[in-house]
């Protein structure tokens, strides 16, 4: 398999893995906390999601809900407990998780509880779906969509480094939108075990500018299968919030 990151990037991400300031382990319990409703307002942010920071971190840490939709704050929710539950799994537990179809569905379940059917919930989907913003269209025949997460999951292992197969996998689940909703927050997630696999602090971020260069990133992806402006994205984003530490 073809290195994702070219020279430049691969500086990058051994600044990244060396970092003590990477570690997830190095956090305390109320980081942990903040890390997980900052990771959860960044990953409703990008599909639109209307609440705030403010109103995210008081849904999530007290329970409070803000005036409005329904669905906004069931995203929220389902994103904060599938996110806690890999976390204390991984960190606390010192466990490493298998990146494989049926993590691949419980997490899918888990995301999409209450906002898509049941029967949709956790299963690959039957009908065609279209992504807005792109011309890209994602395969619609079941076989086919069967067989590419097979070669996806298949040559995750071609990658040794940990921050290219979470580019690897956020990507290509993205780009073959298995569910009939809930792919990029499913596939954030996927790439955020990962990293969290290797004791590594998942991608996030608060900023505007930085969710529009995330979908602008992936759109690229959708359309040429190049990943060098997303690998940019994720690795710049890691470094900016290391040095906003330091």
């Amino acid at each position: 398999m073809k290195s994702i990151f070219n020279e430049e990037q691969q500086k990058k991400a051994a600044f990244i893995l060396e970092s003590p300031l990477s570690k997830l382990s190095e956090l305390y319990s109320n980081e942990l906390k903040d890390l997980a409703v900052v990771w959860c307002y960044y990953s409703g942010k990008i599909e639109g999601n209307t609440y705030t920071y403010v109103e995210t971190e008081a849904l999530l840490k007290d329970g409070i809900t803000s005036e409005k939709k329904y669905e906004d704050a069931k995203m929220l929710k389902n994103l904060y407990n599938t996110f806690t539950s890999e976390l204390e799994y991984i960190n606390k537990g010192n466990n490493k998780e298998t990146i494989d179809e049926r993590t691949l569905f419980r997490i899918h379940q888990s995301i999409s509880t209450g906002l898509v059917s049941n029967e949709e919930s956790g299963s690959l989907r039957t009908r065609a779906v279209r992504i807005s913003g792109t011309e890209y269209v994602p395969p619609k025949n079941l076989q086919e969509i069967k067989s590419k997460l097979n070669e996806i999951l298949f040559l995750q292992e071609e990658y040794a480094n940990p921050l290219e197969k979470a580019i690897y996998l956020h990507c290509n689940l993205a780009r073959l939108q298995l569910f009939i909703d809930g792919n990029k927050r499913t596939a954030r997630m996927i790439e955020s075990v990962v990293l969290m696999n290797v004791d590594i602090i998942p991608v996030y971020s608060a900023k505007d500018s930085d969710i529009l260069n995330y979908r602008k990133s992936l759109i690229v992806f959708y359309e040429t299968e190049d990943y060098s402006k997303y690998a940019d994205y994720f690795l710049n984003r890691q470094i900016e919030r290391i040095k906003e530490i330091e």
